[in-house]
């Protein structure tokens, strides 16, 4: 006959509310931002304990977590209230839209950069290829005007002629 081990019950309660501090702590976003997403409505209301204190539910943990994720992406928090507040099909079609549409506008703005990078390339070359023959009025001027003495910019008083008749009319 084999051995009779008694009977081991185990009862532990999953933690079902946190306040403020705990939800700060285990999320990594401070109580004042917590706070703030509950008045703009990011974060459902907490309930309130008999102390007053703010009661949040695991869930809260899981908004949170959304809430960074959208941000990360560089949703802004309209946009991440927008999809929050929905569920099932209506979620994952909304999220879905808004991470194409997210997609989109990074293309955009790469596109952009690029054309940006490019410009400051061409003039940069061009600069260097105008300093190394001595073309370059710009880098004279800027050279005139790092020299003190008294044909410098700075030291002088001289008004430009535009400015002048602009303050006598």
């Amino acid at each position: 006959m084999g051995m009779r081990y008694p009977k081991l019950e185990v009862n532990f309660k999953v933690k079902r509310e946190m306040k403020i501090g705990e939800l700060a702590e285990r999320s990594g976003v401070p109580a004042s931002t917590i706070r703030y997403y509950e008045k703009e409505g990011l974060l459902p209301k907490a309930q309130r304990g008999a102390n007053g204190y703010r009661d949040y539910q695991d869930g809260a943990l899981e908004r949170l977590d959304l809430i960074q994720l959208g941000q990360n992406l560089g949703f802004s928090l309209d946009a991440i209230r927008t999809v929050a507040g929905l569920h099932g099909d209506a979620l994952k079609d909304a999220l879905l839209g808004k991470l194409e549409a997210r997609l989109e506008e990074i293309d955009r703005l790469s596109a952009i950069l690029a054309a940006q990078r490019s410009s400051v390339l061409d003039a940069k070359e061009r600069v260097q290829a105008a300093v190394a023959s001595g073309e370059c009025r710009v880098q004279a001027a800027w050279e005139l005007s790092q020299t003190p003495g008294p044909s410098s910019p700075q030291s002088t008083s001289t008004t430009h002629p535009a400015r002048t008749a602009k303050s006598r009319s």
